[in-house]
């Protein structure tokens, strides 16, 4: 029990599939979690787990992990190991039911759906197995918020989904049945791990609309690539994971020795801070603070502040303001701060650091162009798509976004309710 316990004590707090091995390093489990931490700990902080599960845990011997980078590729992940190795419990868990696909029909309008019987559909796209119908269901969640498709064959009217925006109703004309086809594509290349080119493909199709002046159509997939991103950061398939288990690692060294290199940093930042606002027209005005250590988002070090001197819309003296509270605390120092904005947000940052004498590389990251703006030229620094050190600084912005704005939703959410 003394090397488990020390075996869980190392284990990360990342998102990652989780394996259980007996005394004669037989596979017993493959499990996925959020935090392989918390999951793992959990199986031996409750005693009260029912007999199969006591049963599992009094056999483990062994733990093993691979840390992946979203919840989307820890799903599949699981379910290519559960299918590689079939192992034990996952499979009394099943209670003897038979492996459960995605099938998606070659109709004229395709259809999602999930079936047990793959060989019935050998002219459809199957993708699977899967370990379970649960498993399943949350892959098609994630998807069906980026990519909205149908599920109900000749409707005689308009669903609840599509009410909802989960459902593009391809029945209302040929146009919104052609473009249905085009997303159904999309959606066969996610499933098949292509990700990193139907990202590529998005941005070409916005940028075709938006020369074209087609700009709601341009934001559209705007709005799809930015959730894609979001759901997978970047994406790998379950071969990639296989193949090198530690790619988690080794990516994120690689992202953050690049980024040193071309900031001429001194070291290695092993501490990356970002800060963002949120607000409307100065209304319910918050700023975020993110944490990411070794590469990695360190949430219990996040911070949310809620805008105290100001009413109206000016982001530069807001972002004064989260700065100098921010380093008015006894938190640890940052290697590299990082500020969603351009050059005039990056000017009001520096201001402050200057002010409170503290001496920490900061740079400014703009969403237009995703151009890095730093002190030390006027030249703004421009990174290819898949450089490593851009894929870091867009994970960090677009995490201080997300949180930023998350709090503004929730004191507007609150005033409404009063």
């Amino acid at each position: 029990m003394n090397k488990l316990k020390e075996i869980i004590n190392n284990l990360p707090q990342a998102p990652g599939v989780y394996q259980f091995f007996d005394i004669n390093k037989n596979l017993l489990y493959v499990g996925k979690s959020v935090s392989i931490k918390n999951r793992v700990s959990s199986y031996f902080s409750n005693k009260n787990l029912g007999p199969k599960t006591n049963e599992l845990v009094n056999n483990i011997n062994d733990i093993k992990y691979i840390k992946v980078f979203s919840e989307f590729e820890a799903l599949l992940l699981e379910s290519d190991l559960i299918r590689r190795n079939k192992p034990f419990y996952n499979i009394i868990s099943r209670d003897d039911k038979s492996p459960i696909y995605i099938k998606i029909s070659t109709s004229k309008v395709p259809i999602i759906e999930i079936t047990r019987k793959p060989e019935n559909y050998k002219m459809d796209f199957v993708k699977g197995p899967f370990p379970s119908a649960k498993t399943t269901k949350e892959i098609l969640r994630l998807i069906r918020k980026i990519f909205p498709y149908c599920q109900h064959k000749n409707p005689k009217k308009p669903c609840l989904y599509v009410h909802l925006g989960l459902c593009p109703y391809p029945y209302e004309s040929e146009k919104t049945r052609l473009k249905y086809q085009k997303d159904i594509t999309k959606i066969k290349k996610l499933l098949t791990g292509k990700s990193n080119m139907l990202i590529r493909n998005l941005q070409k199709e916005m940028n075709l609309y938006s020369k074209s002046m087609q700009y709601e159509e341009a934001q559209n997939i705007k709005i799809q690539i930015q959730k894609l991103k979001n759901l997978k950061n970047t994406y790998y398939p379950p071969k990639d994971f296989l193949a090198t288990p530690a790619l988690v690692d080794d990516l994120i060294l690689a992202r953050l020795v690049d980024l040193k290199k071309v900031l001429g940093l001194n070291k290695i930042p092993r501490r990356l801070e970002c800060y963002d606002i949120s607000n409307i027209q100065g209304k319910y005005a918050t700023g975020s603070m993110v944490v990411f250590i070794n590469g990695a988002s360190a949430k219990d070090q996040y911070r949310r502040f809620k805008i105290k001197f100001l009413k109206t819309p000016n982001d530069f003296e807001m972002l004064k303001e989260i700065l100098a509270r921010r380093f008015k605390n006894d938190w640890p120092a940052a290697d590299l701060i990082i500020i969603d904005g351009g050059k005039g947000q990056l000017s009001s940052a520096s201001a402050i650091v200057q002010k409170y004498k503290i001496k920490i590389p900061i740079i400014s990251l703009a969403k237009r162009y995703e151009e890095i703006h730093t002190n030390q030229s006027n030249i703004p620094i421009k990174l290819k798509h898949n450089s490593p050190a851009r894929q870091l600084v867009q994970a960090i912005r677009d995490e201080a976004h997300r949180f930023a704005i998350t709090y503004h939703r929730l004191l507007r959410s609150k005033d409404f309710i009063k």
